[in-house]
């Protein structure tokens, strides 16, 4: 058995080797590229070992040398790097270290404790394309979220009326209407009518004149220069902002598409307060390949539900979890409110942990918790929920003051 520890960087690799005794066998350095990947390939298949006698070590779990690994059939082991950075007092308390250093204590760290860690289970290609795709599309929303903070922001130099017009400024109607109207100078109420006409605006007429008192009534003073100046930006932002919905648009609906095609939707699409937004992106977080995680327990400590609890002597001290995926936490945390609005014992949960005391998060992130008992059931004998039949369990097992798998 050999054991390689990988110092990964953005255009280059260091590469160190060990046996079983943890002596080295060899220690180079790899470019990020074409060629060191295959440099890396050869200088791995002269150990004239089978692939299952390699194991890797690496401090992330998605970059293109990930990838790589995987696609040639290696197991990695994804160590975290503050636990890197504990190990590395076992070696050199001084504190100095280098790149071919750290590639020796991650090699080491699965030659001494790889049962601590967890090798790298990939999904299937669909469920991988589809993380890919919802993880692109939030960063894409909480761009859109700057964008329309900074037009609000350019609004309300030069033009803060316009903010009371429609109802939402990420819309079609009111970005085209500070397209065509960018500055705030009178505007009759025809040209209003005829504009919301164009958009099938309910009640054009009304609507036309409430804008129009709204645009004609008493406004602050604002120099020329600064209309001129913020109508610039704001045009600037406008176009970014409706290019970025279109966007959006388009994503969702591949998204959409991807995840019907696949064979646990039917799973996530069950649960009460979904919808098409939050499904896909639970399904991604939790994968389709059911040997990574073999009990509930695993998920919760994943999404960072399960608390943790501290004892020394007569001390005991339960916090929140800080280790985890923050992506599934922060999905789990707004799944668990919109279910709220479906699950009738999901609403009486979190309003059972109100009154104990417990804070909004603490109630919600306690109402997470529950629910990834459920999912886990779910997701691991491939059946869709039942609100009904669940809301029987609970009120049977009330009855009974019996306890049973997936309602405690």
């Amino acid at each position: 058995m050999f054991y390689i520890g990988i110092d990964w960087a953005d255009d280059h690799h260091d590469i160190y080797i060990i046996d079983e005794e943890g002596s080295k066998i060899d220690s180079f350095r790899i470019e990020h590229n074409p060629k060191g990947l295959s440099f890396l390939r050869e200088r791995i298949r002269s150990l004239q070992v089978s692939k299952s006698q390699l194991l890797f070590a690496i401090e992330t779990h998605k970059n293109l040398l990930v990838d790589f690994l995987l696609d040639e059939g290696y197991t990695i082991y994804s160590i975290n790097p503050k636990s890197v950075d504990r190990y590395r007092d076992r070696y050199r308390v001084s504190g100095a270290k280098d790149d071919t250093f750290d590639a020796m204590v991650l090699a080491n760290i699965i030659r001494t404790d790889r049962e601590q860690h967890r090798a790298i289970i990939p999904n299937s290609d669909l469920a991988r394309e589809l993380k890919v795709l919802t993880i692109d599309e939030q960063r894409l929303v909480r761009l859109k979220t700057r964008l329309i903070n900074q037009l609000q922001a350019c609004l309300k130099d030069y033009y803060p009326s316009a903010l009371e017009l429609f109802s939402q400024i990420d819309q079609e109607i009111t970005l085209d209407f500070l397209l065509k109207f960018p500055c705030p100078a009178t505007i009759s109420v025809k040209e209003l009518k005829k504009f919301l006409e164009k958009h099938h605006y309910p009640q054009a007429e009304e609507k036309a004149q409430e804008v129009y008192n709204k645009l004609s009534g008493h406004q602050i003073f604002v120099e020329e220069l600064t209309i001129r100046t913020k109508s610039r930006l704001m045009l600037t932002l406008v176009k970014h902002l409706k290019m970025l919905l279109s966007e959006l648009s388009e994503y969702q609906k591949e998204i959409t598409r991807l995840f019907e095609k696949h064979s646990d939707s039917g799973i996530f699409k069950s649960l009460p307060g979904a919808g098409e937004k939050m499904s896909p992106r639970l399904l991604t977080e939790i994968g389709d390949n059911r040997d990574r995680y073999q009990e509930a327990k695993n998920l919760q400590c994943d999404a960072g539900t399960s608390p943790v609890t501290i004892k020394s002597g007569k001390m005991k001290v339960v916090h929140m979890r800080l280790a985890c995926r923050k992506s599934f936490k922060n999905t789990l945390y707004q799944y668990s409110f919109s279910s709220m609005n479906e699950s009738i014992w999901a609403k009486r949960y979190y309003e059972e942990q109100r009154k104990k005391g417990k804070t909004h998060t603490e109630a919600l992130r306690a109402l997470g918790n529950k629910w990834l008992k459920i999912i886990f059931y779910l997701w691991k004998n491939n059946v869709k929920y039942n609100e009904d039949r669940h809301f029987a369990d609970i009120m049977r097992c009330q009855l009974k003051e019996v306890k049973t798998f997936p309602l405690t």
